[in-house]
């Protein structure tokens, strides 16, 4: 019997020390699996962020020309020439020059993804102030004034000053020289 015992804590002894083995192995390998995967993930970011740059920069880019564009169709004179039709009265020009601003503002939209927020608060100024100066003729001249005299008074209230729209131009010329130096 003591044999027999004896070959009890022997295989008992046995499958510990295996298991004990058996446990700093795999506590192992996990460890060695894990540094692994943080090594290569590292190595996908660092792959991912040139690769990255190299997609979002000519989307920027695009952003910049695409509000410069903007800017330049809300300027009283591209927007009359746009937007006037030979014996269009006075109101109606005014109102589609108004949609036009909001239609060419909604499609564009997704551009201040691209831009800085102070840049879009630019984009936004400008654009709230010549639809107020486009609502601020009508009232005055009434309803006898010729799209030629609204054209003329648009014209008028927008010379003389640094307008919103320039401000907003000054501002994305040089965020996008000093963001692309």
């Amino acid at each position: 019997m003591d044999a027999n015992i004896s070959l009890i804590i022997v295989v008992v002894l046995f499958v510990v020390a295996l298991a004990i083995i058996g446990y700093y192995i795999l506590k192992m390998t996990k460890e060695f699996t894990l540094n692994e995967q943080k090594k290569t993930l590292l190595e996908i970011q660092k792959i991912g962020e040139s690769e990255t740059r190299k997609v979002v920069t000519p989307v920027q880019l695009q952003a910049y020309e695409r509000l410069v564009l903007f800017l330049e169709r809300m300027k009283p004179d591209n927007l009359v020439l746009r937007c006037y039709q030979p014996g269009m009265e006075t109101r109606l020009l005014r109102d589609v020059m108004i949609q036009n601003i909001r239609d060419e503002y909604e499609h564009n939209l997704s551009q201040q993804l691209y831009i800085s927020s102070q840049a879009w608060v630019y984009i936004k100024n400008a654009k709230e102030d010549i639809i107020n100066n486009l609502n601020a003729i009508t009232p005055k001249e009434g309803e006898n004034c010729t799209p030629t005299a609204f054209a003329g008074q648009l014209f008028e209230n927008m010379s003389g000053k640094q307008t919103q729209i320039e401000l907003a131009q000054d501002f994305l010329k040089n965020e996008i020289q000093e963001r692309f130096k």
